[in-house]
């Protein structure tokens, strides 16, 4: 019987499996803090945060302008961190900014973030807009890199 053979080459797949899944090169988990239009920060920014008070003080600046704003979501900082992207002022509607993956990739933890206009031409609310994402993502003590996605 070819019982050894074919016993070498699944314990020969589960070890490469185990190794693959053992590199940490996956994704991680993004949860949504928040997301939108409108935000009481101004300018452009990218930004890793790893305490509640770094986090309550960004949450208060962006909710500024909003009168009985809602408290910061929750962010266990044992476990978690925060990144924001924000676009900062525009001139009118069609922005946005989505936090889409961060990664691990070496001594790096690599987030992407994607960022669109509205389209030469086309037509789009005339108020000023603000863009940003918050996610929440697992702590790491990797140097953060932001990654911008060519078009």
């Amino acid at each position: 019987m070819n019982l050894l053979p074919s016993l070498t080459a699944c314990l020969a797949f589960v070890t490469l499996l185990g190794c693959t899944t053992a590199t940490g090169a996956d994704s991680l988990t993004l949860r949504s803090l928040g997301k939108g239009g409108f935000s009481g920060i101004k300018e452009a920014r990218r930004e890793v945060i790893k305490d509640k008070a770094a986090w309550e003080k960004l949450w208060t600046e962006h909710t500024k302008p909003t009168r009985n704003a809602a408290p910061a979501p929750e962010v266990d900082f044992a476990k978690e961190m925060v990144i924001a992207a924000t676009m900062g002022t525009k001139r009118t509607g069609g922005y946005s900014v989505e936090i889409i993956s961060a990664e691990p990739a070496g001594k790096k933890l690599k987030v992407t973030v994607k960022q669109a206009s509205p389209p030469p031409g086309s037509m789009a609310i005339q108020a000023l807009t603000a863009p940003f994402h918050f996610v929440a993502v697992s702590r790491s003590d990797l140097e953060v890199e932001f990654i911008e996605p060519k078009p």
